[in-house]
């Protein structure tokens, strides 16, 4: 039988968390053939041997087992070789269905011959607005980020803005890049760019494959409906999260843009690092932000 959704799914120390994503999958899916496959990324909580168990009483599971942690990129590339589907699906494991979404989503993607990615509305556990997509970087929106600029009234909504903000998710809308928590791509898309770039381990590898789609002139779409619950999106980074992103937003101009754009792009995190070191790691004395602040520092000096 014909897939239509393969559903990719990277486990990496959240046994519990991952079996509720699993369980919200089969118990509401309905009306599309679909296949979940389950990348354990080297989990050391008992994961693997909760998911094989598991994979032997459900059928529409498979699970891969590297061995490893591949990171977020290079997992959900195994993943997708291993599966057969027409659309990709990209999940999180931290996400749970609330209705049959997934039907929806397909109703919706088959009608896009120009789709390239595709997301909807996130929501937290309490069922408040999660952010889930921004504009492709650029040295005004970056610098407008660094300087909190696009935080402000009037002038910030003059510049479309990277990083992911609250407003204007209650309608459709086209978008440059979606968040990796709930992604789906057409296979013959993904294919074609070659996937996700194995050189990012984690932190804006989804940005940086849309970036590749919509250069072969493939768009990225947002629908307010349906809604999936996205627990990750509650929670704090660490400040590895953030020199990660960091040094990953500097591949990504190195890749991407012109090579003498890349001093100004450092000297505007080494600013925007200081700048939110002072203001809350030290005249707020928060202990996490001074530690995450530093580390940046450190590793953009």
């Amino acid at each position: 039988m014909k897939v239509d959704l393969s559903i990719v799914v990277i486990s990496f120390n959240t046994k519990d968390i991952t079996l509720s994503c699993l369980d919200s999958i089969i118990k509401h899916t309905k009306g599309i053939v679909y296949e979940i496959i389950v990348v354990e990324n080297g989990s050391k909580d008992g994961s693997l041997e909760t998911l094989k168990e598991y994979s032997k009483t459900n059928s529409s599971v498979s699970l891969l087992n590297p061995g490893e942690n591949l990171g977020f990129g290079k997992a959900n590339n195994l993943g997708v070789s291993k599966s057969s589907g027409e659309y990709i699906l990209f999940l999180n494991s931290d996400t749970l269905l609330i209705d049959n979404a997934l039907k929806e989503v397909m109703d919706f993607v088959r009608t896009k011959k120009d789709l390239g990615v595709y997301s909807c509305r996130l929501l937290n556990l309490d069922r408040s607005l999660q952010p889930s997509g921004g504009h492709f970087p650029n040295l005004l929106n970056l610098y407008a980020w660094q300087f909190f600029i696009d935080d402000l009234p009037f002038i910030g909504s003059l510049i479309p803005s990277f990083h992911p903000q609250r407003s204007s998710y209650d309608r459709d809308k086209q978008l440059d890049w979606v968040t990796g928590a709930f992604m789906v791509v057409p296979r013959k898309v993904f294919d074609q760019t070659g996937g996700f770039d194995e050189k990012i381990f984690m932190y804006t590898e989804e940005m940086e494959l849309t970036y590749r789609i919509s250069k072969i002139n493939f768009k990225t779409y947002f629908k307010k409906s349906p809604t999936i619950v996205h627990l990750g999106g509650a929670s704090g980074g660490s400040y590895l999260a953030l020199t990660s992103e960091i040094k990953y937003m500097l591949y990504f101009w190195k890749k991407h843009k012109p090579h003498w754009q890349l001093p100004l792009v450092r000297f505007a995190f080494f600013c925007g690092s200081l700048l939110r070191w002072l203001l809350f790691g030290i005249i707020k004395g928060d202990e996490k932000s001074r530690r995450t602040y530093s580390e940046a520092l450190k590793f953009l000096i």
